[in-house]
């Protein structure tokens, strides 16, 4: 199927003579133009979610075919590609089966999404509940906060995350008196801000909308902590269907706002667009911030005069064939052509390639 996509195509692009029940199922209802897409070189990419190894599933083709002077790739988009598209530097490293790293970095908060966000954030040392693999970790980390501790019940991100940080991993269920009591026991001393990203499957627009799905409770548990360790800052991440999500008949932000409050936090909410802080990925997610001081919020400018693009993140990577490339071994670069790939090599400080972005 892939080889009749070109860059910038999709499902349309396959011949009706194709066998796929898939694709018969995506003609009968007219499927989204992502299904079955190819990148192009000249243009972020779509949301790497956890089904990047599926073509049926978004746009994750490899974007050379044929038509770029480099090496036919008629596969999908691996796994340090995709980890580069979600602004993971290549010195941090996946562990855990094939699947879980999917999930793993489909699930993340881009770094440098996290990182501009960050900055606006007074202080220095944090927490990070529902961490994963430690996307919201590494872009406060880069911003220069410690990050003491990471909690989340999923046993291979917490691998990942205990070795790409310095903070305590912590494995297991936050609706647990124990486990949060572990979490307890790793603070000394004040802390400014506490991070995560409760489960959003029930809230997300690409899902099933499960509004009686007991992961959005999961949220009620980080009030908790909230409360108990009381920072100055904290912040959820979400997908965009938390802006009219509901539970029962209130919304969710309602229900927030008015649960916080009683706190003595402040929410500040926004949606913002990936692409505009220097991930080179469509991607939307909302922010909310609660200020323990009372005063809102103010969300970073957009700075990036043009978005990155996927030929700026993946370019001078080695081809691969199908199935081809093991995740820890080293990669063989070619010369960075752009600044992104600069940044992911360790070549220049993301200071440095903020800057340069902003130009």
């Amino acid at each position: 199927m892939i080889k009749y996509v070109p860059a910038g195509g999709n499902w349309q692009n396959i011949p009706p003579s194709i066998p796929s029940k898939r694709l018969e199922q995506i003609r009968a209802s007219g499927g989204r133009t992502t299904y079955y897409g190819r990148l192009r070189w000249d243009k972020p990419s779509y949301t790497i979610t956890t089904y990047f190894n599926r073509p049926g599933n978004g746009c994750n083709i490899h974007p050379s075919d044929g038509n770029d002077g480099k090496i036919v790739q008629h596969r999908l988009i691996s796994l340090r590609e995709a980890a580069r598209l979600q602004s993971f530097p290549d010195s941090f490293v996946f562990h855990g089966s094939r699947t879980s790293i999917y999930n793993q970095i489909g699930n993340a908060v881009p770094p440098l999404l996290a990182f501009s966000l960050a900055k606006r954030i007074q202080g220095n040392k944090a927490i990070d509940l529902f961490c994963g693999c430690g996307g919201m970790s590494k872009g406060f980390e880069l911003a220069g906060f410690d990050v003491i501790a990471g909690l989340d019940n999923d046993k291979h991100a917490m691998s990942t995350w205990a070795n790409n940080h310095f903070g305590a991993p912590i494995i297991g269920d936050i609706t647990k008196d124990e486990i949060k009591k572990q979490l307890y026991n790793q603070i000394d001393g004040d802390i400014d801000v506490i991070v995560g990203g409760p489960p959003c499957q029930g809230f997300s627009t690409a899902g099933w909308r499960q509004e009686n799905d007991p992961r959005n409770k999961l949220w009620a548990h980080y009030l908790q902590v909230v409360a108990e360790v009381r920072p100055r800052y904290f912040v959820i991440e979400n997908v965009p269907g938390i802006l009219s999500a509901k539970h029962g008949a209130s919304p969710v932000l309602e229900n927030m706002s008015r649960a916080f409050a009683e706190f003595g936090y402040v929410l500040s909410v926004r949606k913002l667009q990936a692409e505009q802080y220097g991930v080179p990925q469509l991607r939307r997610r909302v922010l909310i911030v609660g200020v323990r001081d009372g005063t809102a919020f103010t969300f970073p400018d957009a700075f990036c005069n043009r978005p990155v693009t996927v030929k700026d993140a993946i370019w001078n990577l080695p081809p691969l064939g199908v199935n081809d490339g093991v995740f820890e071994a080293s990669i063989n670069y070619v010369a960075p052509l752009a600044d992104y790939e600069r940044w992911l090599m360790g070549e220049i400080e993301v200071n440095e390639l903020e800057k340069r972005l902003r130009e």
